[in-house]
């Protein structure tokens, strides 16, 4: 089943096989949205075991910004060494870089990785401060409101997609579902005074979250390959990510810690590979609301599960976290159903 759009018409140029374009390439419509919002779901999946492999390994180095810029890193050494390998990789980051040289792609466009590494940074600075129960929710909030400006506006390079009623209940719905599964935590969240600045860092880090997914989108269509679009992520990423450590390093030294040897520990950037460049592939199929929406459903589903198998703090998943999944998927159902109309009117 794809995901209808209201025709060309005035004000809306045509696009399709065969019309030229100045800019980023853009499709007529999102396609195949049943397999990819399914496809969404199972990335999502992947984030909360990225989460507790980033936490031990910020645990261990006692440096939050340590671990992020390791998992970054690692995942641009993993995508570096294939490119070595894959001539098919190496094309497509030729052609990325050929379509930014002559304009093709917004040159902005190439810094995506820096908003990937924003929110990789709020996750391990406000989230302390916060509580993990508020940043989710806040970034959350974030991504659905970035979710229905970045649709709205086409920005890079997407279909418009109209806020209409079921994509503004799917979103009202998804805010619910954040608040319901983080309601057994927010015990532990500190007074509403001290965390209003934190908070809305996590917001702004969510909404950003939801532009890189466009700007990655954007680059995969120059390319022709989400892989590429991936490396660039990666590599832009883990040069921002790279210089806050410093930064923080020069103005408090280091934690002391030695890197951990558990090579397990490290594998964080390789499911950061799998969630982003599955992202970058999917987001122009299904638009990034939808996108955002899929993830969270899977992220929440993959962090009961994970609760499950391998129990974090000694407390299984409480019966309130499991409604919040599962509304998350009512929400996912809601927003991808076929409006009424798909004239436009």
């Amino acid at each position: 089943m794809s995901t209808p759009t209201a025709p060309p018409g005035p004000g809306r140029p045509r696009t399709g096989p065969g019309v030229p374009s100045s800019g980023p390439a853009r499709p007529a419509a999102p396609r195949g949205g049943s397999l990819a919002v399914v496809a969404a779901i199972a990335a999502g999946m992947v984030v909360p075991v990225q989460a507790r492999l980033n936490g031990e390994l910020s645990h261990r180095l006692d440096d939050g910004i340590a671990a992020a810029a390791i998992s970054f890193s690692g995942g641009l050494v993993l995508l570096s060494v294939l490119a070595l390998f894959s001539p098919g990789l190496r094309g497509a980051l030729g052609r990325l870089a050929g379509a930014a040289r002559d304009g093709r792609l917004p040159r902005r466009y190439l810094l995506a990785g820096v908003l990937g590494g924003t929110f990789a940074l709020a996750q391990s600075t406000a989230a302390l401060v916060t509580g993990i129960a508020v940043f989710t929710v806040s970034a959350i909030a974030g991504q659905t409101l970035g979710g229905l400006i970045v649709d709205a506006r086409g920005i890079g390079g997407g279909p418009k997609q109209r806020p209409g009623a079921t994509r503004l209940t799917g979103a009202a719905v998804i805010l619910a579902a954040a608040v319901v599964s983080a309601l057994p935590r927010f015990t532990d969240t500190p007074a509403p005074a001290e965390i209003i600045l934190p908070a809305l860092a996590a917001i702004a880090a969510g909404f950003l979250l939801g532009v890189q997914q466009a700007l990655n989108g954007a680059s995969t269509a120059a390319s022709g390959s989400p892989l590429a679009a991936t490396w660039l992520n990666f590599c832009v990423g883990a040069a921002f990510l790279v210089v806050a450590w410093g930064a923080k390093t020069l103005v408090q030294g280091t934690s002391g810690h030695a890197l951990p040897t558990s090579w397990w520990v490290y594998l964080g950037g390789l499911c950061g590979v799998v969630f982003i460049g599955a992202s970058a592939f999917l987001v122009r199929r299904i638009g990034v609301l939808l996108l955002s929406m899929a993830s969270i459903a899977g992220q929440l589903a993959g962090s009961i599960a994970l609760d499950f198998v391998v129990p974090s703090g000694g407390r299984p998943p409480s019966v309130l976290t499991v409604l919040g999944a599962l509304l998350t998927f009512a929400a996912v159902w809601i927003a991808s159903r076929r409006p009424c109309h798909t004239d436009g009117r």
